[in-house]
């Protein structure tokens, strides 16, 4: 039976992907930050994590000692203040979207790599916002800048991290999803972005980094 191992899973995507992930008949350990009955009705082990506090990941990696996944997945991302720019953001709301958005993923896969088995995959949840060299416009623009670094930040893990181990490097995005992240207007509901990032995450293998839609479409970086 694959295992999976998913960060930030009491909604949207997250849980969706849980279920789908039990539904092909995973073992699957997902984590919330507060209570989600939604979760717990999915049968996955739950453990509390708050992304944004290391010492909660570090704990559920001492919890897990001793066990292996095949996948293991960083979902976690805010929006920010929708209308602000770099014009106008204050210190704080910056740091705590990058704070979220790059730098906890990024504490959380290396406190977690040593849980994923060899042959296995550890992924990012980013998102088509982070590419920079796809840019084309101005929309989004803190959003899209906290995705890139944490695309960027995740091109050092591959390398510094992960190294030679035989796991493989997932980022992830999820396509533009009907979410209370997403919006109603989103292109696609959680079930079609789900299976599409199952069928990419059973499929991948090390070595390398991809960074990829639920598609498994590559996305320039």
């Amino acid at each position: 039976m694959p295992s999976a191992l998913i960060i930030g899973a009491s909604r949207g995507i997250g849980l969706g992907l849980t279920a789908e992930l039990i539904g092909r008949g995973w073992d699957v350990v997902a984590t919330q930050r507060s209570s989600s009955p939604a979760l717990a009705a999915t049968g996955a082990q739950v453990a509390n994590v708050d992304i944004d506090d290391s010492d909660t990941v570090t704990a559920l990696a001492g919890s897990l000692a001793g066990k292996t996944f095949d996948h293991v997945l960083i979902n976690a991302g805010v929006t920010g203040g929708r209308a602000d720019t770099a014009s106008t953001v204050s210190r704080d709301a910056m740091a705590q979207l990058f704070w979220t958005n790059a730098i906890a993923p990024i504490r959380a896969g290396r406190v977690l790599l040593p849980l994923v088995r060899e042959g296995g995959s550890i992924g990012f949840m980013t998102s088509i916002l982070g590419s920079v060299g796809g840019r084309t416009h101005g929309y989004a623009e803190l959003y899209s800048a906290s995705k890139a670094a944490l695309n960027s930040l995740s091109r050092g893990f591959a390398v510094q991290d992960v190294g030679s181990r035989a796991v493989a490097v997932l980022n992830l995005h999820p396509g533009w999803v009907k979410t209370d992240m997403g919006g109603a207007d989103a292109d696609i509901d959680v079930a079609t972005s789900v299976k599409g990032l199952a069928d990419v995450i059973a499929a991948a293998h090390p070595p390398g980094q991809v960074y990829v839609d639920y598609k498994g479409s590559s996305i320039p970086w």
